[in-house]
């Protein structure tokens, strides 16, 4: 059986998000190669040149910072190139000793910065082998330093990359396409909550990172899962050392699939809300308004997709995904449908 051509595009564009990130989304590339950059280990991400090799052995301890923000070095080899290794800000080519980026590996950088990464010196970052470049190493590299091959500010088409969504970026996402506020998940009985310790109501999934308010406040109080679920999805916490995690693993995979129905749920059930239900009523079916359910459904993929779906897409999504739900109820169907398209690799990626 030929699989739906809106299913073999899905898989197609995860593979590719996840490929984006084996290279440098996650810890395990010292695993995948042997020996430091030089030493050509055999990993599946060759390097293109040596500055490609430096940041693919950084990565692991740089890419939870730096991979999206104002500082986005290693999210791909033009932006360590242009933002790092030519910029005599952070590498000064040929003099480790005075380059920002040797000092903050060592914690001796000046200004409120001293160390990076923050909360664990870089050494032992290389003496527990989460890194396998030592900072003779990059030392080594700078002394050795070539001059920009070329221009770095022109735009370069090849750089194209695709990257899984961030967790706040997931969070806020989902909080404006499904019509959701933070008053949806938490307590606002009392007039002074925002002022008061307050508890979140149970059973609605909060994600909430630990870094922002209200959940930041001495006075929170609430499910302690919140900020784990926040972080399964790769957020970081500063509070508590924790970088991001721009890979999408199974943790991040299965927060998302639980996220996705939970919160569709809450869109669905709130009074006046026009998010997912735009053009129907829970009231309409496909056997009393056909037309309706197939607006609607229209309507949502490109309300979440961002893009309107072809008349096959929107067919597979319509007998594979919403009838065999609608079978049960329309509440169900209306939610399953919403929560697939979160988990559409569409969606997730940017």
């Amino acid at each position: 059986m030929r699989a739906p051509q809106w299913r073999m595009r899905a898989l197609v564009l995860a593979v590719l998000a996840l490929s984006q990130g084996a290279c440098f989304g996650d810890s395990s590339y010292q695993n995948r190669n042997d020996g430091p950059p030089d030493a050509g280990g055999g990993g599946t991400c060759a390097p293109e040149n040596d500055n490609d090799a430096v940041r693919l052995a950084l990565a692991p301890a740089c890419e939870g910072c730096h991979t999206n923000g104002n500082k986005p070095f290693f999210a791909s080899l033009a932006a360590f190139e242009s933002g790092l290794v030519y910029n005599e800000r952070f590498v000064k080519r040929g003099d480790p000793d005075g380059s920002l980026l040797i000092q903050m590996l060592k914690g001796t950088a000046p200004g409120s910065y001293a160390q990076m990464p923050p909360g664990q010196p870089y050494e032992q970052l290389v003496s527990s082998g989460r890194v396998t470049m030592t900072i003779a190493q990059v030392e080594a590299w700078i002394r050795d330093l070539k001059a920009p091959p070329a221009p770095l500010d022109t735009p370069s088409p090849a750089e194209f990359r695709v990257r899984r969504l961030t967790a706040e970026e997931m969070v806020v996402s989902l909080m404006s396409q499904l019509g959701l506020t933070l008053e949806d998940f938490v307590s606002t009985s009392n007039p002074d909550w925002r002022n008061r310790a307050y508890v979140v109501n149970w059973n609605k999934f909060f994600v909430w990172p630990g870094d922002w308010a209200p959940g930041i406040s001495g006075e929170y109080v609430s499910d302690s899962r919140t900020a784990e679920r926040f972080e399964a999805l790769g957020g970081g916490n500063s509070l508590e050392y924790r970088k991001k995690d721009p890979s999408f693993g199974p943790s991040a995979a299965q927060a998302l699939v639980q996220m996705s129905q939970a919160w569709c749920a809450r869109a669905v059930d709130k009074q006046n809300n026009k998010a997912v239900l735009r053009f129907v009523t829970l009231a309409d079916t496909s056997a009393k308004n056909p037309d309706a359910v197939r607006k609607n459904l229209r309507a949502l993929y490109l309300r979440m997709l961002g893009q309107p779906p072809s008349d096959a897409e929107l067919k597979a999504l319509h007998e594979q995904v919403y009838l065999p739900l609608e079978a049960q109820s329309t509440r169900l169907a209306w939610v399953g449908t919403c929560a697939a398209l979160i988990r559409h690799p569409l969606w997730i990626t940017y």
